[in-house]
């Protein structure tokens, strides 16, 4: 899986009173957990509910140094652009919905652009990287503080304990199948439009798929390939690297993401497992995900549930005819796969 952002507009117009820009304005109550080895982590849950015993839904959401909700102040007009998935804030009258921030990374971030219009691409690139997420940010921080918060939810809410899903969406799908490997209360495991393999293998396909389409000559992928491995041996030489980075992540980031794969972590699991792939997802490749399903299949493991969509990664599909291009989202479907799987496996 390359790495990218999972942008999730809601709100893109002129500049109105009331800004979500709060957890409140979600209908979420904000917590922190001061952890010795962790550092801080800022967590929220949805209020609907909440002191009604309920089972947890918690979304880990995609990657990069992005808060929650990102505020974008343009010359004539405002845009709000959250990271979490608001098809899951809407489950929150069935689950108590658990999101989480990344280290150093505040629920709310204003970025200033000096412009009449821009894209969310614009916004992101503004944020400032902080310290603390250079250094902390990887897989294993964002599966031990998800291991954390779902300790403190399960000991301080009414918890429904047949039900607690560990659910992500693009890098967020990497670490859902090892927190449920190192937290034995999470009962199922949804990984959408994530990835099975490692995800640095995914550049090197990409080159190669490139080749046999002959958009590039054999001589220049083998060339580009080569490169990456140069790249890769110093990522793997540098574990712990948080000054040295490549594609915009540090050599730690990779290292952390790219040594524990997620299959390593899926066959671990006897726990229910959803996955969700796109056929067109060029972010996640759906032969990486594909691989997981053979294994399964190799192991007699019957644990696994797997859904793909005729879509990109953020589950659109797009329809060309006549010269015009149509934009199907296939989200909903989706949603409603992963809720019929969730009544069957209870």
């Amino acid at each position: 899986m390359r790495a990218c952002f999972l942008f999730l507009l809601l709100t893109f117009g002129q500049i109105v009173c009331g800004q979500p820009t709060r957890p409140g304005d979600y209908g979420l109550k904000a917590y922190t957990i001061h952890d010795k080895e962790l550092g801080d982590i800022h967590f929220y849950i949805t209020v609907s509910g909440i002191d009604k015993t309920k089972p947890v839904l918690l979304s880990l959401d995609g990657s990069g140094h992005i808060p929650l909700a990102t505020y974008a102040k343009l010359k004539k007009s405002v845009f709000i652009a959250n990271s979490f998935d608001n098809d899951v804030l809407e489950l929150r009258d069935k689950f108590h919905v658990v999101m989480i921030s990344k280290p150093g990374i505040p629920f709310c971030d204003t970025v200033r652009i000096e412009r009449d219009s821009a894209s969310v691409s614009d916004a992101i690139s503004l944020l400032p990287v902080p310290r603390e997420y250079k250094e902390r940010s990887g897989l294993q921080w964002r599966a031990a503080a998800a291991s954390r918060v779902i300790d403190y939810v399960c000991a301080h809410l009414p918890v429904d304990r047949s039900r607690i899903i560990a659910y992500g969406y693009s890098e967020g799908a990497q670490v859902a199948p090892r927190l449920a490997v190192i937290n034995k209360k999470i009962t199922h495991c949804a990984s959408i439009a994530g990835s099975g393999l490692n995800q640095l293998y995914d550049w090197i396909t990409a080159v190669r798929i490139r080749a046999a389409q002959g958009l590039i000559s054999q001589p220049d992928a083998q060339h580009e390939v080569d490169s990456l491995f140069a790249v890769f041996s110093r990522i793997y030489a540098a574990p712990n690297d948080t000054e040295h980075e490549w594609e915009d992540n540090t050599y730690q980031r990779w290292a952390s993401f790219c040594t524990d794969i997620p299959l390593s972590n899926l066959v671990q699991l006897n726990i229910p497992i959803f996955m969700a792939a796109g056929t067109r997802d060029d972010n996640s490749p759906i032969y990486s995900q594909e691989y997981v399903r053979l294994e399964f299949l190799r192991l007699g493991k019957k644990n696994l549930t797997f859904k793909t969509y005729p879509t990109d990664h953020f589950f659109n599909e797009i329809v060309k005819k006549d010269g015009t291009e149509t934009v199907i989202s296939h989200k909903q479907e989706m949603m409603q796969d992963l809720l019929k799987w969730l009544e069957k496996t209870q």
